[in-house]
This record gives structure tokens, sequence and C-alpha cells, in this order.
């Protein structure tokens, strides 16, 4: 998956800024009102606390800690697990510390695990998903919870899982699953403080350690001159333009309200056969195809099933106004 791993970096960042869609109230309040709250929540709360995320056959540990100051809003996530990484976020300025510059040389930037919750919107969630509301009460990190539950409508798409603290509706513990129940991946706290004595030290790299600015990405929008012919219910374009990215690479992003699907396409020399690998809950698939005398190579990644990358990459083609 070259061009995946190519424009890693690059995703990274530019979903670190992509900014929040509101959510109507269009169907099933209840449900959607509390996943409301937990969007706000990231955002609003001043909060420390440890979660792991499971994922496969990986599991790792993380410290977060989040407070808003002055109305600059302050993030730190810490990797627990073998080298001491972190990512801290000031608004929207991320810098990544390492212990020394070999470590950084050998690890990407690591995405903050909430961050696709902030974008969730409610118009496409009724579509793609039946929400249920749990009637029991049950405790996570000692606070007691209340569960949202997303369940998919069509083969297209993961089931989720929330459990939402009863007084503040933060986001304690979310499953994604396969429509047979099957745990693709967890995150979850094993403990979280709401009043916690942060500093402005807690969010300055320490001295000695090996710092690098994760640049901000703000690409060129431009003409979109492709289509898909066929899309999942629910899911639709974020963006009405593509976004301009590195060496002629342009951008597409799918939503259908809680899961992503990006779609890259760049201009090759060689055709490239239909590939599809999985890596964990994420599914990302490789094709070329030609346009008059051009050959692109189209890449997507998104955390779907492989039927879902497989049917997109197959309907994706050029618009009719295509040069």
């Amino acid at each position: 998956m070259r061009v995946f791993f190519q424009l890693r970096i690059i995703f990274i960042a530019l979903c670190l800024v992509v900014s929040s869609v509101g959510m109507a109230s269009t169907a099933a309040p209840d449900a959607l009102q509390m996943l409301r709250s937990m969007t706000q929540s990231f955002s609003a709360l001043s909060y420390e606390g440890i979660f792991v995320h499971s994922e496969a056959m990986n599991m790792n540990s993380m410290r977060i800690r989040h407070d808003v100051t002055g109305e600059i809003e302050y993030e730190s996530l810490v990797d627990l697990d073998g080298d001491k990484v972190e990512v801290l976020r000031i608004d929207d300025k991320i810098i990544c510390v390492y212990p020394n510059a070999h470590v950084a040389n050998l690890r990407t930037p690591r995405v903050p695990p909430f961050k696709r919750f902030k974008n969730v919107e409610s118009n496409r969630l009724i579509k793609g998903y039946e929400m249920i509301v749990g009637t029991d009460v049950s405790r996570i990190a000692g606070r007691n919870v209340v569960t949202v539950k997303l369940v998919p409508k069509d083969q297209y798409r993961y089931g989720h899982q929330f459990w939402l603290d009863k007084e503040n509706h933060f986001l304690l513990k979310h499953d994604m699953m396969k429509m047979d129940g099957q745990l693709l991946e967890r995150i979850q706290f094993t403990s979280v403080n709401f009043t916690p004595d942060l500093k402005h030290d807690d969010f300055v790299p320490k001295k000695g350690s090996y710092s690098e600015p994760v640049l901000e990405v703000q690409p060129r929008r431009i003409k979109n001159l492709w289509r898909f012919d066929w899309l999942p219910e629910g899911f639709s374009l974020v963006w009405p333009e593509a976004r301009a990215l590195n060496h002629g690479t342009s951008m597409l992003l799918l939503s259908d309200g809680m899961t992503t699907v990006s779609v890259f396409v760049e201009p090759i020399m060689k055709p490239k056969a239909l590939s599809i690998l999985s890596m964990g809950a994420t599914m990302a698939g490789e094709r070329s195809i030609k346009v008059k005398d051009q050959l692109y190579l189209l890449t997507m990644v998104g955390e779907v099933p492989d039927v879902t990358i497989e049917k997109l990459m197959n309907v994706f083609m050029p618009r009719a106004d295509h040069d």
C-alpha cells in the first residue's frame, strides 16, 4: 500500500483540523442528543485518564490530559507502552514529542483515537443505523454509564456501542464490531478524573526530548473530476470539491455520519491490479484506473468491511467533464 503509507502523515494532520459537523435531531432524539453531548464533552471538559486501545492482536495503554484555559484547548496523549511518545495539541497545532531523534525516525504520529467521534452527523446516521439507548446502568472506570448502540442496516458498515458517563456523557468505552458481533476494536478507560490539577507545563515538551511539529495541512481546493456510480445508504461526499495534496495527488472524503472512507487518486506509470489489505478494523484498497491515455492509482482507506472497499473501488469513475 505504497500511497497509503506515503500519505499517512498528511492525512493524520488533515484529519486533526477537519471541523465538526453539526447534529440535527431528526430521529431517535434521545440517542442523538446523547451522541451530540458526547462530541461536545471531548472539547468542553477538563479531564485526565488512562485508557486501553485494543485492535486485532494489538493492545496498548495511553494517558490523556485535556484542559481549556482562556478559550485555548490543550491536549496531551502519551503512549504508556514501549517508547514514551507524546502527541501535544494546542488548539489545531500538533507537536509530536519523542525520547530522542532515533525513535522519531522509527515512529509515525499516533492518531488520537477519539478524534473520529467529533464528526458524527445525524442526518446520515439515521439512514445507515438503528439507534438503541440501553435501559440498564452499569459502571466503567468507577463511573455510572449509559449505553447507545448503533446497529448497521446493511453489510457496508460496522456496528458501534458507546458507554457514556451518566453525568456528562463523556465516552468511557467504545466497541466496534462486525454484523455477527465479532469485536474488531475496543477503547476503554481504566481511570478518569474530571477535576484534574493540570498546569501549563503538562502541555510543554520536556527538556531533552525530541520534538517535531506536525505541519498544519491546508490543502488547496480543486475541481472534483471523479464520481461514484453507487454509494451505500447514508454515505456521501463530505466536501463538494477535491483536495490537492502532494505530487499531484487529490483526495476525496466519504462519510456515513460515523465512519469515513478516504479516497486518494494520483497519476502513475504502471497498471496495478485490485488488492485489499486488512489492518485491524481498517481496510485499504488499491487499483489502477485508466482515463484516456493516463493511468491513475486509486487508494481507499476506511474503517468499513472489505466488501464496502471492494465495491467502492469498482464504482469509482471519472466525471463526464474529466480532462
